[in-house]
């Protein structure tokens, strides 16, 4: 694929250029790899912002005890809300594939470890320490 660019710093592009030359790859090569870096940091930011929002979410309702009232259902944060308390894990799974939740934190308050959290993620689940 072709590519046009305008308006970049020529300092940049020679620098760039220079680094390319440097380690015996093309400036296409280095622009894939400068893109390839752009969208893993975009991305790990975005999730990062996520798991925050969660969490935060998860500290105000143990704060105002609204986590006591849920005590052994399986809670569902996602998107730095609360999803809703389930009695099961499969009712908390199809919810969160029915609304097309990525990514949300899943716990069972008085029945989980101190501390155990079940993050989703796209489907899959694993086990994290708060």
């Amino acid at each position: 694929m072709t590519l046009v660019v305008k308006k970049i710093d020529e300092r940049k592009l020679r620098a760039l250029k220079a680094e390319a030359a440097r380690r015996g790859i093309t400036i296409s090569q280095a622009v894939e790899e400068a893109i390839d870096l752009w969208l893993t940091f975009t991305i790990r930011s975005a999730l990062d912002e996520e798991e925050e929002a969660n969490n935060r979410e998860y500290e105000r309702l143990k704060r105002t005890g609204e986590l006591e009232r849920m005590k052994g259902r399986y809670v569902v944060i996602a998107g730095g809300r609360l999803i809703g308390a389930f009695e099961s894990l499969s009712e908390a799974s199809e919810a969160l594939r029915r609304l097309e939740v990525r990514r949300a934190l899943i716990f069972r308050p008085g029945i989980d470890d101190a501390g155990v959290r079940r993050e989703w993620l796209g489907g899959s689940m694993r086990r994290t320490t708060a």
